[in-house]
């Protein structure tokens, strides 16, 4: 199928060959009389011939513009020809871009393939019901762009439940055999870059319209009445860094809320918030980054008589093995400052932010209750292990950015709980690299109403409750 593609794109260069040929061969020679109208005939051939070699170079022309249009025979673009009027931005990746036009292209250069990267997506903004609220997690995968052959790659989720960790070649063999990673697309190489030798691949087209965070799925139970509306969804803006990629994208989708199934429909999430139920918009964040490496971090085995937030995976199976698994505790790469100290400042600190979207009121109690961790962190030997920030007002970053832990505010109709702490963690390691704390503003009204009902015969409680809502 794909060679008969890229035969029909040479299909106009054949017609305008034989068109050219056919104009070239035809004679240039007058068929009239030729005594008495022969200074006539000898003008009027020279002006057929300057028309002839007007339209020859037409030809000429279309055909070069076909060509820059089709690329190289091997169906790439040419690299100047395609990133000439696109914006470049150089981060972890080479990013070339015009949004208006909604075009953006990814620069993988030769060492970026069969790499392990971070694809985190969250919901950047929602509709305040259904599970769709602002800052709540959608997808967290670990993906590899790998190379293979006829100028494509392909977009794999290594398979980090099977593990060799012995590194013998026979376990190697064996597991390669017995199980699989998931190779989610295959997408084409559109052009190559002379110098780098980084082949671009069309991010938009993988964002948009591949569904890379596997958000038909990961959010089904509220759009699977709707479509996805192509009109208004887009690559809002993006920022590059160092060791990450951000994306801004916008998502609409259009329908009835209505999928044919009655029983979904009777008993399935409703909008009922929406100004109209047909459409709605919500924005996703997608980021893209690198894993740590080579550095001091140590995988920490979880005891089972305590419990954890594991990473875990499986090995082969060995004689004397009653258990093949693995199982790492998540947890965060602290150091000490004075490793002979009992108690030693960290080298870097847990730092949290409190948004700019906290109501100022709330902001200070925020902050204590996070510092209260740092008791715990102290039986550990790490002194002031967390720390605790205000975002600006006017800040540069975005609190989806997941360089920042953020400890957000939400609000919603109604709420599917009172609070949520995702974590996004190095699934090889356990390391975790970037946790927010989600509150839902419904809280405030929560304790109130808990107070109001049976705080009075529980005065201890209730003075807690009381300071959780700032009233005192």
């Amino acid at each position: 199928m794909v060679r008969q593609i890229r035969l029909l794109k040479y299909l106009p260069l054949c017609v305008i060959g034989l068109l050219l040929a056919g104009l070239l061969s035809l004679p240039t020679v007058s068929w009239g009389p030729s005594a008495a109208h022969a200074q006539v005939n000898q003008s009027s051939t020279e002006q057929t011939e300057e028309i002839r070699e007007d339209e020859a170079e037409q030809l000429e022309e279309l055909i070069e513009e076909e060509l820059e249009g089709l690329g190289k025979p091997d169906g790439l673009r040419p690299f100047d020809k395609l990133t000439e009027e696109l914006e470049k931005q150089e981060g972890l990746f080479t990013i070339y871009s015009d949004l208006e036009k909604g075009e953006a292209y990814l620069a993988l250069r030769p060492d970026q393939l069969n790499q392990n990267f971070l694809l985190i997506a969250t919901l950047e903004s929602g509709v305040g019901e259904a599970g769709l609220f602002r800052g709540w997690p959608i997808n967290d995968l670990l993906v590899q762009f790998q190379e293979v052959p006829g100028d494509r790659l392909q977009l794999v989720v290594p398979n980090t439940y099977i593990r060799n960790t012995e590194e013998q070649g026979w376990q190697e063999r064996l597991l390669d055999g017995s199980f699989s990673d998931s190779v989610i697309f295959a997408v084409d190489v559109v052009s190559i870059d002379p110098e780098s030798q980084a082949k671009l691949i069309d991010l938009s087209n993988l964002i948009m319209e591949r569904d890379l965070a596997n958000l038909t799925q990961s959010l089904s139970w509220v759009t699977s009445g709707y479509s996805r509306n192509p009109e208004i969804s887009r690559i809002s803006n993006f920022k590059n860094f160092e060791k990450n990629v951000e994306l801004n994208t916008t998502i609409g989708f259009l329908g009835g809320g209505g999928n044919g199934d009655p029983f979904a429909d009777l008993f399935g999430p409703s909008l009922q918030g929406l100004a109209d139920s047909r459409g709605f918009t919500i924005g996703v964040r997608y980021s893209l980054s690198s894993l740590p490496e080579h550095n001091r971090y140590r995988p920490r085995p979880a005891d089972e008589r305590v419990g954890y937030f594991l990473s875990a995976f499986r090995t082969p199976l060995r004689a004397g093995q009653t258990d093949p698994f693995v199982r790492h505790i998540n947890r965060w790469h602290l150091e000490k400052q004075n490793p002979e100290a009992d108690l030693s400042l960290p080298i870097e600190p847990i730092v949290f932010w409190i948004e700019n979207t906290v109501p100022p009121q709330f902001r200070e109690a925020l902050q204590q209750g996070t510092l209260m961790w740092n008791a715990a962190f102290e039986q550990a030997g790490f002194e002031g292990a967390i720390e605790v920030k205000q975002m600006p007002d006017d800040a540069d970053w975005d609190p989806a950015d997941v360089r920042y832990n953020v400890i957000r505010w939400s609000d919603s109709l109604t709420p599917w709980a009172l609070g949520l702490g995702p974590s996004r963690v190095n699934p090889l390691t356990g390391e975790i690299l970037d946790a927010d704390i989600i509150i839902d503003a419904n809280t405030v009204r929560w304790l109130q109403q808990t107070y109001q009902t049976s705080g009075l015969d529980l005065a201890t409680e209730a003075e807690a409750y009381l300071q959780l809502c700032g009233q005192r």
